[in-house]
């Protein structure tokens, strides 16, 4: 009969033994490879093994705002809600970094193990360049 996968080979004998509903065995046939030949076919498609991955997306200071620090500076930190309003805050820049790093024990999350400083100071400037909704 040729190569049989163990996959292919472990079914059969569930089937003999009557432990395997006919409907499951006939879907792991149908999406197994019949072959080892038609099985390494199968894994060149996709990822090849040992291929750099695909670059990570752009950080967006924005969007991880909105996604993150939305949930407690509303409107886009224009507004105050859980957390303060930031848009026109009275700290300094190394304040605010060292807030969004730090955290606030209490009242904020520290999120320096989330993100790289480059990132916080991405996020540092995002803030400052807030302005009224028109």
């Amino acid at each position: 009969m040729g190569y049989m996968s163990p996959i292919n080979s472990f079914l059969r004998n569930l089937v003999a033994r009557g432990t395997a509903s006919a409907g499951l065995v006939l879907l792991v046939f149908a999406c197994a490879p019949a072959s080892a030949a038609e099985g390494d076919a199968r894994a060149g498609q996709g990822v090849t093994p040992g291929a750099p991955a695909a670059a990570p997306p752009a950080f967006d200071p924005r969007s991880v705002f909105r996604n993150i620090c939305g949930f407690c500076h509303e409107d886009g930190g224009r507004r105050a809600a859980k957390g303060p309003q930031l848009m026109d805050s009275p700290l300094t820049d190394q304040q605010v970094f060292d807030r969004i790093k730090s955290g606030k024990p209490g009242r904020m999350a520290a999120f320096g193990g989330a993100f790289t400083d480059d990132q916080i100071k991405q996020l540092v400037a995002y803030i400052r360049a807030l302005k009224p909704k028109k």
